[in-house]
């Protein structure tokens, strides 16, 4: 697979990607017959999926005749480095500027806040460990 943190998923390619994702291995009007794009048309998809081949994030291989598409790229990553730009352009980078402004000023109901809560004490957790695990190598 590629260097899944580099590859950048526009909006619009973001619908056709769903449709790679449902599925290995489809034809192209596999993956464009459930895209539920904003009303574009069947031309406008194709070149979206193509784009998306020469930027690595699906592959492609013949068949025959028929050309088949396989995401080269998981959802998570993608997710990962959507996060990752979008802190880096409105934050600096500053990832608890980021938590901060959405706990403030976005609603979240008391059990997003309890699994929150429970996330952030899993995080500590694995980090108290991983101290003690590094210092125990270093004596």
């Amino acid at each position: 697979m590629n260097d899944q943190s580099k590859i950048h998923i526009t909006d619009a390619e973001w619908g056709v990607m769903e449709g790679v994702w449902r599925a290995d291995d489809q034809t192209a009007g596999d993956v464009l017959a459930g895209v539920t794009a904003k009303k574009r048309s069947h031309r406008t998809l194709r070149t979206l999926l193509a784009r998306l081949v020469e930027k690595g994030a699906v592959k492609v291989r013949v068949d025959g005749s028929q050309y088949r598409y396989t995401a080269a790229v998981t959802r998570e990553a993608c997710i990962r480095s959507a996060a990752r730009s979008f802190a880096e352009r409105f934050f600096n980078g500053d990832m608890h500027s980021l938590l901060s402004h959405f706990v403030e000023y976005e609603s979240l109901t008391d059990e997003e806040v309890q699994q929150l809560r429970r996330r952030l004490a899993s995080r500590e957790t694995k980090t108290t460990a991983e101290r003690s695990r590094k210092s125990g190598k270093n004596k």
